[in-house]
């Protein structure tokens, strides 16, 4: 089974070694220094609490095997009329990938969404990827993501409607 773990002292240095086998993805040094830029900007006042970046450990078992992280943003914007999720990041590391663990990873993040973490309501998700990533354009189709006519940084915006 796959869960998802908030990023603590006990999983950081698993997620910092996971390693994706092409460059379709930000590294999760990177996506742990924007979160953590958000945290900043949060406690400085700068913005809301509801805005929080969240990052996750993707663990089967005891076995941490990939990463994610969500965040919400609220009101209209190019992409949507109303409050949304975006999954801004989801990966396997390269000796866990072709197991399904990115499938059920994205079941339990949209699971996760339907509980409106932060109080946050929204009936959108939104999320991306390479235009050559044919595995990601498939998964996110078998859950019901549309692509949509954005692009976002050279990534094909993908939405789903629940």
């Amino acid at each position: 089974m796959i869960t998802l773990q908030r990023i603590s002292e006990d999983n950081l240095e698993d997620v910092l070694k996971l390693r994706a086998s092409e460059k379709l993805v930000a590294p999760n040094s990177y996506s742990l220094a924007e979160a953590y830029c958000c945290l900043q900007a949060i406690a400085n006042g700068e913005i809301p609490p509801k805005f929080a970046l969240m990052p996750f450990a993707i663990a089967k078992g005891e076995i941490i095997v990939g990463f994610a992280m969500i965040g919400f943003e609220d009101g209209g914007d190019v992409y949507s009329d109303g409050s949304i999720y975006w999954i801004s990041r989801l990966m396997i590391d390269e000796q866990h990938q072709g197991k399904g663990y990115g499938k059920a990873a994205m079941a339990a993040l949209i699971n996760l969404v339907k509980t409106k973490p932060n109080n946050c309501e929204a009936k959108y998700i939104y999320t991306s990827y390479v235009p050559e990533n044919n595995i990601a354009a498939k998964t996110y189709a078998g859950f019901g993501f549309i692509k949509t006519e954005q692009v976002l940084d050279g990534e094909d915006v993908v939405r789903l409607v629940f």
